[in-house]
């Protein structure tokens, strides 16, 4: 019994250095809020942006990011942001390091519909939904005219645009890529609302995918599972999206790098962050390097950023922290002459660089 109390004692005052309150604490920081006055809106309009780890970097010279913008910013900001650090982060990253900036709504359905429609409610048919829809084209200025170059102003861009959108999000995805081609250079068009006022883009699609050259420019559309069952508005969106779907399969639009995925396993409402990750991998799948091959051949790594650039129509470098991270690795393991190849090739691409000394002497 002695040494029972005397366990005891020693597990509450174990538990008692464990969980002293925290005397000091800093928050985990992945973004900042801004806001912007928009005279094409005639509103202020909120955005979230969220920098790469090493965006102020001492150590490298200062880089230009390629840019997602996020529609539905606050909803999808944190699982995005996380998503693009997993994927970018580390010796193994299949993207680039990317700046995500995230869209808040004042009104989704006035800004994320192209033209104005309305429909019952299945509640109550006198109640009419969508009553303020149309303002596409509005929104769609704005965006060109007034966020991106507020972005690219403030922030070391690269020029590369990435849009992501959802439901009504992909609706407009969807929109600007039929009609504002050249806006952004990839769409990620996660189960559209195409079936918007009688399927009114699944017509111009039709139309369009078949005659418009969409060279240098990429589209990852996903379509979640839905249980299709007699046609009413509850199987609208399904069959919509299976009918879009059915328009890249039938005309492969002209130069468009295109992908259409299904989510068996996925609804309206959990579809997103699968279908994101799958995106970035296949807009970026150039983009991953075999590391032990590349330590065997460091040609690889120019060859593979090559062809990311061709398909992609975009220059694109593998980053000096990476190069000076294989190159140091190499190091590490005898291999002198891989470690130089890189050294040197960060020396070429990074010649500002606050390490361009170091790597010319190794």
């Amino acid at each position: 019994m002695k040494h029972s109390g005397l366990l005891i004692i020693l597990l509450f005052l174990a538990c008692q250095g464990i969980c002293q309150p925290v005397s000091s604490a800093s928050p985990v920081i992945i973004g900042t809020k801004h806001r912007i006055k928009s005279a094409i809106l005639n509103e202020e309009r909120e955005f979230w942006v969220s920098l790469p780890p090493g965006y102020s970097s001492a150590k490298y010279a200062p880089a230009k990011y390629p840019v997602l913008y996020l529609f539905d910013g606050d909803a999808n900001f944190h699982s995005v942001t996380g998503i693009v650090q997993s994927l970018a982060n580390g010796p193994y990253s299949k993207v680039p390091q990317i700046i995500v900036v995230g869209i808040l709504n004042t009104d989704r359905t006035r800004d994320l519909t192209p033209t104005a429609a309305s429909r019952e409610a299945y509640f109550d048919k006198s109640v009419p939904l969508f009553k303020n829809s149309g303002g596409n084209a509005q929104f769609i200025r704005f965006l060109e005219k007034e966020l991106i170059p507020c972005i690219d102003s403030s922030y070391r861009t690269d020029n590369y645009k990435i849009l992501t959108g959802h439901s009504f999000g992909g609706l407009t995805a969807v929109n600007i890529l039929l009609s504002h081609t050249n806006l952004f250079n990839a769409y990620i068009a996660i189960d559209p609302s195409m079936w918007w006022d009688n399927n009114f883009l699944l017509k111009r699609a039709d139309s369009l995918l078949n005659s418009k050259d969409f060279t240098g420019v990429s589209l990852f559309a996903a379509r979640a599972y839905k249980e299709i069952i007699p046609q009413d508005t509850a199987t609208d969106m399904p069959r919509s999206n299976i009918a879009f779907h059915k328009l890249l399969d039938k005309y492969h639009p002209k130069n468009l790098n295109w992908k259409h995925q299904y989510y068996p396993d996925d609804d309206h409402g959990t579809i997103s962050v699968p279908a994101t990750y799958d995106a970035l991998k296949f807009i970026f799948r150039q983009h991953r390097i075999h590391v032990k091959q590349a330590v065997n051949d460091p040609s690889i790594v120019q060859k593979s950023f090559h062809r990311l650039s061709d398909e992609l129509h975009h220059p694109f470098h593998p980053s000096e922290a990476w190069l000076d991270w294989m190159g140091s690795y190499c190091l590490s393991i005898g291999k002198t002459d891989a470690a130089s190849a890189f050294f040197k090739m960060a020396a070429e691409l990074y010649p500002d660089s606050p390490g361009i000394n170091r790597y010319r002497t190794r």
